[in-house]
Formats: structure tokens, C-alpha cells, sequence
């Protein structure tokens, strides 16, 4: 039961990223969104990634793999869509 909740928690913190994920590839707006916050995202959730691996914690290592890889997204799009927004 405690593996159970944890996949689900891990899976709405995973799906609370998604619409601003869309959002910011649909619109090519990312003017507002921290680069650094991205950098220390993808830090911590790698970092948890490999802490859920050391552990064999599968709902740690898929939520913070997601994390990841939705925080990469969306720095990418940063990258990708930031030329000409004003800073």
C-alpha cells in the first residue's frame, strides 16, 4: 500500500509539470521561466534519481526520472524560444 502511494504521488507531481510543458512548446513563450530554476530541477532530480537507484525505489526513480526529463523539455524550449523575448 505504501509503494501504491507512492507511484501516485509521483505520478501527479510528474502530471503537475505537463500543462506548462505544453504550454510553453505550443505558445514558443518562455520569457518568464528561471533558467536557473531549471538547472537546480534537473540537479536535485537527478540527484534523486540516483538516490531512489541506490535504494531500489522505483516511485522515486520514475517521478524524479520524469522531473528530468520535463525540466529538460522545457529548458530546451527556454533555449529554443528565448531569442528576442524581453529579459
Amino acid at each position: 500500500m505504501i509503494e501504491c502511494l507512492g507511484y501516485f504521488a509521483g505520478t501527479l507531481t510528474v502530471c503537475s509539470f505537463l500543462p506548462q510543458v505544453y504550454r510553453s512548446w505550443k505558445a514558443r513563450r518562455t520569457g518568464d521561466l528561471s533558467m536557473s530554476m531549471f538547472a537546480i530541477l534537473i540537479t536535485a532530480s537527478s540527484l534523486w534519481t540516483v538516490y531512489g537507484a541506490l535504494n531500489r525505489d522505483w516511485p522515486v526513480i520514475l517521478t524524479n526520472g520524469g522531473m528530468v526529463t520535463l525540466n529538460a523539455a522545457l529548458a530546451v524550449a527556454k533555449v529554443r524560444f528565448g531569442e528576442g523575448e524581453e529579459r
